[in-house]
């Protein structure tokens, strides 16, 4: 199986803004903050297409997310904030602020099969 390490930053999207309208619960919001934006080259050498799952790791959480090529920086991922998101990140850490460090999170990603937008629970 193939692995893909590299940082994670978290973002608002306008799809999520606009879906955030309809509420957190709808479906169209889940999808969308289980949505990894990722460098096409990225995607390819996990041996995987846009419609393929990806498990995401950090030292804190995993979580299964659908791929969207996206262009930027190899090795650089985006993911939207939410309860997806979250699930990667720590509470305690804070580097005495309060609030998690959104921009910088070393991840890793490998291919998965399982659905999108579901934490993964040791």
């Amino acid at each position: 199986m193939s692995h893909l390490s590299g940082l994670l930053v978290t973002v608002r999207t306008a799809k999520q803004g606009a879906e955030m309208e309809c509420g957190k619960t709808s479906a169209a919001y889940q999808k969308e903050i289980a949505t990894l934006r990722i460098h096409p080259d990225d995607l390819a050498s996990l041996g995987l297409s846009a419609d393929q799952s990806i498990l995401i790791s950090s030292a804190y959480g995993q979580a299964v997310v659908t791929p969207r090529p996206t262009e930027g920086h190899k090795g650089l991922f985006f993911l939207p904030l939410g309860a997806v998101a979250n699930t990667l990140f720590s509470a305690v850490h804070t580097d005495g602020t309060g609030v998690p460090d959104w921009k910088e999170l070393e991840v890793t990603l490998s291919p998965y099969d399982g659905q999108p937008g579901q934490p993964i629970r040791p």
